[in-house]
């Protein structure tokens, strides 16, 4: 991995603030907290409902975003073709399916329901790249794991800039198979216990997680336009990898002010969240108001080239003669007399998973674990995803 932003290790604060290149200037802005229009969007090469966040900024202490309903948004390509979106589900989703082609230009366009209009410079698709990826056993400030390398090389000596994401899934399976629960029923006036079989799969579970923050790579001071970034590090001792894991990784090809935008944006607040509309400053995008010149605009609209990739590995692939982190590692089996059970208001039925009877001819309470234990579905998933392969 090579990013040559990085490496320029004296530039003063000045220098940080307006990135000098033969670029547009992007300037950060240090000021109290203002109202604005935050844009997060990525359209890509991908035959896909494309997705467009609006929202506004917000206080830094202030986590529940804000979203901005009503709006009317559009994408014009240079052919004059509309693109609409339609709000959705706190987001704006294209009406049809269509993807960014090579020779476009590409534009979007927003009128908030208030009546403001905002529109984003032109912009044009990068050069698409393959992938791959690759695993290796490494250390990590002394912590030993598998890493996952991102692979890609352009012959064309065009693309340059890199941006990282990836969803990574894997399979959870309950410590305890759970075939009866335990029901309160109402009999003849009072309550009485009633086993009833368990009719799903809550024993194996898939849980996906997407990646946050932002990454990055660039080839600007390398001969070839070759890539190999570290793009996910994993424990030996993370549960992700006890039974089977999976990640698909996606690079999308930016342009140079694309990348310095989001490499300046990671400068100024590492979050979550991409663009984050509760950063304590804002960097100046490519989206103006037509309405007001002198309306302050956070966030870009990208058009990206994506290539992904996705690969299934476990612990056992890399540790064959070790064992690997139990996922549960507190699930004790407990006895709960039915007086106990009673006196917290049966909410220990709630809790937890029924594994057995008390002793004796007539018992006396269950022996009990904690719900997650035996219910992968208290947390998870049990839906098999459609690319799984075990």
């Amino acid at each position: 991995m090579n990013l040559s932003i990085i490496k320029k290790t004296t530039l003063t604060f000045f220098a940080f603030a307006v990135l000098s290149s033969c670029t547009e200037q992007y300037v950060y802005q240090n000021q109290d907290f203002e109202d604005a229009l935050t844009v997060e969007a990525t359209l890509t090469n991908e035959l896909k409902f494309q997705e467009i966040n609006i929202s506004r900024t917000r206080p830094v202490n202030d986590t529940v975003k804000i979203i901005e309903s009503g709006a009317n948004v559009t994408v014009v390509d240079s052919d004059g073709k509309v693109f609409n979106f339609d709000e959705k589900d706190g987001k704006y989703i294209s009406a049809n399916e269509f993807k960014a082609e090579p020779n476009k230009t590409y534009q979007l366009k927003i009128t908030t329901s208030s009546g403001k209009s905002y529109v984003s410079s032109t912009e044009a698709l990068p050069t698409q790249n393959t992938i791959d990826l690759e695993t290796t056993i490494a250390d990590k400030d002394g912590v030993r794991g598998v890493q996952v390398n991102v692979k890609s090389f352009d012959p064309t000596n065009t693309s340059k800039y890199y941006r990282y994401e990836y969803d990574e899934t894997y399979k959870i399976i309950s410590r305890y198979s759970i075939d009866e629960r335990i029901k309160l029923v109402q009999q003849n006036g009072h309550y009485i216990y009633q086993k009833v079989p368990v009719e799903t799969n809550i024993k194996v579970c898939y849980t996906t997680k997407h990646s946050t923050g932002i990454r990055q790579a660039s080839t600007v001071d390398l001969a070839e336009d070759r890539v190999k970034y570290a793009v996910r590090f994993i424990s030996d001792t993370d549960y992700m990898l006890t039974n089977r894991y999976s990640i698909l990784v996606s690079q999308f090809t930016q342009n140079q002010s694309a990348y310095d935008y989001y490499y300046k944006s990671k400068k100024i607040i590492d979050s979550g969240e991409l663009l984050s509309p509760n950063q304590p400053g804002y960097i100046v995008g490519n989206i103006k108001s037509t309405t007001d010149l002198h309306e302050k605009v956070a966030g870009y609209f990208e058009v990206a080239s994506v290539s992904k990739k996705r690969i299934f590995f476990s612990f056992k692939d890399f540790f064959p003669s070790e064992k690997p982190i139990e996922y549960f590692t507190t699930c004790d089996a407990r006895f709960y007399g039915f007086d106990e059970i009673q006196s917290n208001n049966y909410d220990i039925l709630k809790t937890h998973e029924y594994i057995g009877d008390g002793p004796g001819m007539t018992p006396t309470g269950f022996y009990m674990v904690e719900k997650v234990c035996g219910d992968c579905t208290s947390f998870s998933s049990n839906v098999i995803p459609s690319f799984w392969e075990n």
